[in-house]
């Protein structure tokens, strides 16, 4: 299990580094096609992420779900995850629970659970949705395996 978390961490790291070399900013038009490519391109660099939007931050989860857990694709693994973090924070990355100090998208608590991989990505993990994203996946991975199942947990109340 951690060395497939590795993996996807080393695999997230690289996709950023080679984001970051291009320069991509993606401003260019907007094709779909049954591939991904579409958002893959609107994939944003990690450093000008922070004024996301929830779409935005909803299009960056689908982008590193492609990428680093081809599993969730499909079998309304997607549609859980939705569900689970609209609940916990509309997605937005600047939440913070006031009553438990829970914080970012996934609510993660204590909240500097995500700070190395905040250092991962160069940005603060406290104010930049990519760091919150990817570690939420890898939590996600890690204690439930999908979303559906992280979801079933927190409908059961408790959190996830």
């Amino acid at each position: 299990m951690v060395g497939r978390g590795l993996t996807h961490l080393a695999s997230a790291v690289l996709t950023i580094l080679l984001a970051a070399s291009i320069g991509c900013d993606h401003s260019g038009p907007k094709t779909h096609d049954s591939t991904g490519a579409a958002e893959e391109s609107r994939a944003r660099n990690p450093r000008d992420a922070g004024n996301n939007g929830s779409e935005e931050n909803k299009e960056l989860a689908r982008y590193l779900i492609r990428k680093n857990y081809p599993q969730w694709n499909g079998s309304g693994q997607l549609q859980c995850l939705d569900d689970l973090w609209d609940k916990e924070s509309h997605w937005n990355h600047r939440a913070v629970n006031k009553r438990t100090g829970a914080c970012g998208i996934p609510q993660s608590y204590p909240c500097n659970k995500m700070a190395k991989w905040g250092e991962t990505y160069g940005v603060d993990y406290r104010r930049n949705p990519w760091p919150q994203i990817a570690w939420g996946l890898h939590y996600i991975e890690k204690r439930y395996e999908t979303p559906c199942a992280a979801w079933k947990r927190f409908q059961r109340g408790g959190g996830y």
